[in-house]
């Protein structure tokens, strides 16, 4: 039973590195609970019962009529854009199933939060509501839960093994500040149905997720 609670551990720690660019692993789940590699498979297969595999199609789709209609291309855009979603999280579903801990929790709930946002932007879009403020706003929303759940999962490392510094906690404290910021400017953005300030939420979004690559990438390379 210690070799299994150890094992586990070194997962948990070498997975949350990874989400900060620097080992590979396994991470703790967004309730607080160890997330392991079969628990990743489990979450993936309970999300969507029944789901197709990647391998049950042996040909390619044949090629479908574009609508011609605002609407109806809207709706038909997010369709489509959420398959393929679904098809990147089945993706990481099978390599994690051959290849175990290639995908961290934090990764797999990375992707698992794109699906989300791209099943609710697909029912507001059926329902006429789908602008271009409604989807930032899902996406606010979504980049703050997934800082919160990065930020509790660096709290357990911490406990458990002391493997995160106190400066690394406070920064990524911090960014959950930024994003709650940012789900306050979407919202408000969304309201005044500004293109402007639509593509001015886009542009410093875009601008921090730059900023953030940079770092991993930095802590990375400063490793070598």
């Amino acid at each position: 039973m210690k070799g299994v609670v150890s094992a586990s551990l070194a997962g948990a720690v070498a997975g949350f590195l990874a989400a900060l660019g620097v080992v590979g692993g396994t991470v703790s789940g967004p309730h607080g609970g160890g997330l392991t590699d079969v628990s990743l498979l489990a979450v993936a297969a309970a999300r969507e019962p029944g789901a197709a595999t990647i391998g049950d199609s042996t040909a390619p789709a044949p090629a479908q009529q574009v609508p011609t209609d605002p609407q109806e291309l809207d709706v038909a855009y997010a369709d489509i854009s959420l398959k393929l979603l679904k098809l990147d999280l089945q993706k990481m579903t099978d390599l994690q199933a051959r290849v175990r801990g290639s995908i961290t929790a934090s990764q797999f709930d990375r992707v698992d939060g794109q699906v989300r946002v791209a099943e609710e932007y697909l029912r507001l879009t059926r329902q006429g509501k789908g602008t271009r403020g409604a989807h930032n706003v899902l996406r606010a929303r979504e980049a703050l839960r997934n800082a919160e759940f990065v930020w509790k999962t660096a709290q357990q490392v911490k406990v458990a093994a002391n493997a995160i510094s106190d400066i690394e906690l406070a920064r990524l404290r911090m960014v959950i500040e930024v994003e709650r910021v940012m789900v306050v400017r979407a919202e408000a953005a969304a309201a005044k149905n500004s293109m402007i300030d639509d593509l001015a939420w886009e542009n410093d979004q875009m601008r921090d997720e730059v900023q953030r690559l940079r770092y991993r990438f930095e802590a990375l390379t400063a490793r070598r």
